[in-house]
């Protein structure tokens, strides 16, 4: 398996969804905008970006399978690639700057390499399993704050959520009590790059899909981070940290959700 291959074509593969991310940003009128379901939207930026991305890595590996945010895909294969197209769509129609384009290789199962680049700032952050993460070529640890006080916790859950709100409210009021600040910038992949890089100490984020977390698992995990994915049909939810914080954040977690 030739990891370095596989890296090299998701660090390409980010960086040419992301010229389409740049070239839209702030131009997409409301009117190009749809509704896939309630509170969940698409654009044509996000399937350009999604179809770019799949023809660039079909191309390049056509025994691989591939799974897209918008056009899905069958996850049955040794080799799966996964994309999220625009991670952070709501802050990308918005105006919002953070946002991403996040592409994962999965190898019978397990997420090895991992890329997301973020247009905004032309910051791209990768790893593959025992080869360290990067940002922009630099290599990036995770935080060594170890006291919940001074901690730092991204959280995120959707719009439309499966399960009470109320779980959330729960959870939420438990950990802001004990932490020094929470924050919400409302794209999983790039929460988890920004862990990874040690801006956030945790992280606690619901309801989620493979595309919007595989890259992310793999960069934070080669930073020196931990997590743990909590699978419910095809939604996840993720608990992570720097390690000094996760006992903490499981047990909170764990004590409200069904």
């Amino acid at each position: 398996m030739e990891l370095k291959e596989f890296l090299i074509a998701a660090k390409e593969a980010t960086l040419l969804g992301g010229i389409v991310l740049k070239e839209n940003f702030r131009k997409v009128e409301d009117e190009s905008i749809e509704e896939k379901a309630e509170k969940d939207f698409v654009s044509y930026v996000d399937k350009t970006s999604e179809e770019r991305i799949r023809d660039f890595l079909s191309r390049k590996f056509p025994d691989h399978r591939i799974v897209g945010e918008e056009e899905g895909g069958e996850e049955e294969g040794e080799f799966v690639w996964y994309i999220d197209p625009l991670d952070g769509t709501k802050n990308y129609i918005a105006g919002f700057p953070v946002f991403g384009v996040s592409v994962a290789l999965s190898y019978k199962g397990e997420p090895v390499v991992g890329a997301v680049y973020l247009p905004y700032f032309d910051d791209l952050y990768w790893a593959a399993k025992g080869m360290g993460a990067f940002k922009n070529g630099r290599s990036i640890r995770v935080s060594s704050t170890s006291e919940v006080k001074y901690s730092v916790v991204a959280y995120g859950f959707p719009s439309r959520a499966m399960r009470d709100l109320d779980t959330y409210w729960f959870i939420f009021k438990e950990v802001f009590d004990k932490v020094a600040a929470m924050r919400r910038p409302g794209a999983a992949a790039v929460d988890l790059c920004f862990l990874a890089e040690g801006v956030f100490e945790g992280l606690m984020e619901f309801e989620l899909h493979p595309w919007d977390i595989n890259a992310g698992i793999v960069i934070l995990k080669e930073a020196g981070g931990i997590y743990k994915v909590m699978e419910k049909g095809r939604k996840r939810d993720i608990v992570a940290s720097n390690g000094k914080i996760q006992k903490f954040l499981e047990e909170v977690v764990g004590r409200f959700l069904d």
